[in-house]
């Protein structure tokens, strides 16, 4: 769904994508960031995936288990989902919008109320931060100011909102996809490549990257039997969409679902010194992913990825190591993971090939919708 038409740019907003990098980046990789390649054997079998929890009317994009186990669920509403766009499971298996019915109303003060989720993630502190990209409809202008919305997840009550300084935006900007390490957020824009640095407390944003090939769609999605297009017949992309903040808060990884993983120093974003040509220099390829859906990040740094080429998911170590945990024919277009403390992955199999927008206007998605739980392995990754 698109504002404007361009090869391989309708897919205009994040997948949830917290929320991913084209090969073309100007920091050549080494030879030996494609050293170990992605193992085809998946590690886990079938009995390591059990469905955790369905939804007969929304597609959940992303999930965030919380501490005391309960889980936030993201439902776009570019997807024609119905409200809420946020919601949680409780303990005992209800569901309630989250935080409460006020701030997921359709209708009311853009500021008081989130208009397009487009992204979530969960701090050590036990906050919460969603981005809201104020564009519902892909193929509508902008109906809302972006923002950042801060939710205390003990009390269930907003702490703050960050609007989105307007000069950092395009009028073509979806933004989609955010990381936030201690005051600062990062923010990916897959409506017109680049990232956006937030200072937290000065509600100050400053844009980088701007249409930099690493965070450009140059390739379209891939699915089982080949490309994901529109319901028109066009093939489907996205730019900047994904995103990722080390534990340590020294880099950051971002990708556009169909290219390649790009990470990049967070320090040269608040270089006084850096000339703006080593900025276009500072970003390098970091793995030749597939097509992603998803990812997030583990506190030890590990990356675990959503792959919709072949319905499996993989994680990626500190040390570089790849490993492919599973691949099963139930992860339909796997979306957004969430990683609880219990050693288990969280992971919506959200169909979003069989949306309206993919099927000529009229979805085909088999009800329920399920996320799945997956036991991941204690072990090493084979020799």
């Amino acid at each position: 769904m698109t504002r404007r038409t361009r090869p391989f740019s309708g897919f205009r907003r994040a997948l949830a994508l917290t929320t991913l990098t084209a090969g073309l980046a100007v920091a050549l990789p080494t030879p030996s960031a494609w050293a170990v390649h992605m193992p085809k054997v998946p590690e886990l079998s079938a009995s390591a995936l059990t469905p955790f929890t369905q939804s007969d009317k929304q597609v959940w994009d992303a999930v965030v288990p919380l501490p005391d186990g309960r889980m936030l669920f993201e439902a776009p509403a570019w997807i024609g989902n119905p409200g809420p766009q946020l919601s949680v499971r409780n303990t005992d298996g209800s569901f309630a919008p989250y935080p409460d019915a006020d701030w997921n109303a359709a209708e009311g003060d853009a500021a008081k109320r989130i208009v397009a989720a487009a992204g979530l993630t969960l701090l050590p502190d036990g906050t919460l931060w969603v981005l809201d990209s104020g564009v519902p409809n892909r193929k509508a202008p902008a109906v809302a100011q972006p923002k950042l919305i801060h939710i205390d997840t003990q009390k269930n009550t907003v702490l703050g909102t960050v609007a989105i300084e307007k000069t950092a935006l395009h009028p073509d900007s979806i933004l989609s996809g955010v990381a936030v390490h201690d005051n600062t957020a990062y923010v990916t824009d897959s409506g017109v490549a680049g990232v956006l640095v937030v200072d937290i407390p000065s509600a100050s944003t400053r844009r980088f990257l701007d249409r930099h090939p690493s965070l450009t769609a140059t390739r379209p999605i891939q699915i089982p039997g080949g490309t994901l297009n529109w319901g028109d017949g066009r093939a489907a992309a996205i730019d900047s969409s994904m995103i990722a903040v080390s534990p340590d808060g020294r880099w950051i990884v971002m990708q556009a679902p169909g290219n390649y993983l790009s990470r990049v120093e967070t320090s040269t974003f608040s270089d006084p010194d850096i000339t703006p040509a080593a900025m276009e220099e500072i970003v390098t390829q970091w793995y030749k992913t597939p097509s992603l859906g998803g990812m997030t990040i583990g506190p030890d740094g590990t990356l675990y990825w959503s792959d919709v080429s072949t319905n499996s998911i993989l994680s990626y170590s500190t040390g570089r190591i790849p490993r492919r945990l599973i691949t099963d024919p139930r992860l339909n277009f796997p979306g957004t993971p969430g990683l609880d403390a219990h050693g288990h992955l969280f992971v919506p199999a959200m169909q979003l090939n069989h949306a309206a927008a993919f099927q000529n206007g009229k979805a085909t998605v088999t009800w329920p919708v399920t996320v799945y739980q997956l036991t991941l392995p204690t072990t090493p990754p084979p020799t």
